[in-house]
């Protein structure tokens, strides 16, 4: 693929992941920039990926309808975008084709992204039995977005990727 071409994707899947986290922006932990991060790796490869997950969380981090992310948070919304796109690549190398893998690997990328953004706020509550409080009161977020996430892996991006791997 020659580096024009390559550069286009980056974008165009860049675009693609900022607006579809505009859209559902407003509900709490139900989103598809991570899952379109992957795809751009499924799509792309692992240096891609990473790079559409670097480009989109730091874009759609300082332009949050919700306000922008502090740089804590930012950082690691970033490498759990740049881990997602990772992923997607290491997908792409894979004879995977069980959509039960894609939903194994949507709640194991966002665990891990949960982690990463959720240590974040150590920085904001930095005495141990506040991180506790701020640890429990999130909970329920994080298991609904790996719910989420898991049904999105599964339900959406199965087809999505079936389709692409017959266009090749």
């Amino acid at each position: 693929m020659n580096n024009l071409k390559l550069i286009s994707r980056i974008t165009i899947f860049t675009a693609l992941a900022i607006s579809l986290g505009y859209v559902l922006s407003f509900v709490p932990n139900l989103e598809l920039i991570t899952s379109t991060i992957f795809l751009a790796g499924v799509f792309l490869g692992c240096r891609p990926g990473m790079l559409v997950g670097l480009l989109s969380f730091l874009i759609f981090g300082f332009l949050n309808p919700l306000g922008p992310s502090p740089l804590p948070l930012l950082i690691t919304q970033i490498i759990g975008g740049m881990f997602a796109g990772f992923w997607g690549g290491i997908y792409r190398k894979k004879e995977w084709d069980k959509a039960y893998i894609l939903v194994l690997l949507g709640i194991f990328i966002t665990f891990t992204y949960d982690i990463l953004t959720t240590s974040a706020g150590f920085f904001f509550f930095p005495t141990k039995k506040t991180f506790l409080a701020y640890l429990v009161i999130g909970l329920p977020f994080v298991l609904w977005h790996i719910l989420t996430q898991s049904i999105i892996y599964g339900f959406i991006l199965t087809p999505i990727i079936r389709r692409l791997k017959k266009r090749r």
